[in-house]
C-alpha cells in the first residue's frame, strides 16, 4: 500500500527583525515613526490562548496602509496564565522588540529598513531574522 506524507508549512508574506533597546516600547515606536516615515499606534494587547488554557498578552503597536505594514511586538510578555515562558519567543531571549515587516510594492527594501534601523541611536542591535529557523514561530501567526 502506497502512502502519503503530507507536508505542511507556513507561507510568510513579511520579515522580521529582531531589536535590542533597553528604552520603553513608546519611545522605541517614537524613533521608528521619525527615522521610517510612519506612525505606529498602540493597539489593543494581543491575546494567544494555549490548548492547556493559559494566555499570553502581547503589548503591539501598529502601521498599516494598503500596501504597507509595520508592526513592534514586546518579546517580553506582560504576563503569562501559567509559568511558561516570559518570552513570545523564547529562543529569541537576547531581542527585547520584534518588528515584522511588510511591503507589496516593493518600493522599500528589507535592506533599507535594516540600515535605517541600526542608525536609530537607541537600538543597540538589529537584525533580520529567518522566520523558517524558528521554533516558536507559530507565536507570530495570529
Amino acid at each position: 500500500m502506497k502512502k502519503n506524507k503530507l507536508e505542511g508549512g507556513y507561507f510568510v508574506d513579511f520579515d522580521l527583525f529582531g531589536l535590542v533597546c533597553n528604552k520603553k516600547e513608546y519611545k522605541l515606536a517614537w524613533h521608528l515613526n521619525e527615522e521610517l516615515n510612519i506612525t505606529l499606534i498602540k493597539q489593543d494587547d494581543i491575546r494567544i490562548e494555549y490548548a492547556d488554557g493559559s494566555s499570553i498578552l502581547i503589548s503591539n503597536y501598529k502601521y498599516q496602509t494598503e500596501y504597507l505594514s509595520f508592526e513592534l511586538l514586546q518579546n517580553k510578555l506582560i504576563s503569562s496564565g501559567s509559568l511558561r515562558a516570559a518570552l513570545l519567543m523564547p529562543e529569541l531571549k537576547q531581542f527585547d522588540y520584534l518588528l515584522k515587516f511588510q511591503d507589496q510594492t516593493g518600493e522599500l527594501q528589507v535592506e533599507n529598513v535594516s540600515a535605517i534601523i541600526k542608525e536609530i541611536n537607541i537600538v543597540e542591535y538589529a537584525m533580520k531574522l529567518n522566520f523558517d529557523s524558528l521554533k516558536s514561530k507559530e507565536n507570530l501567526l495570529y
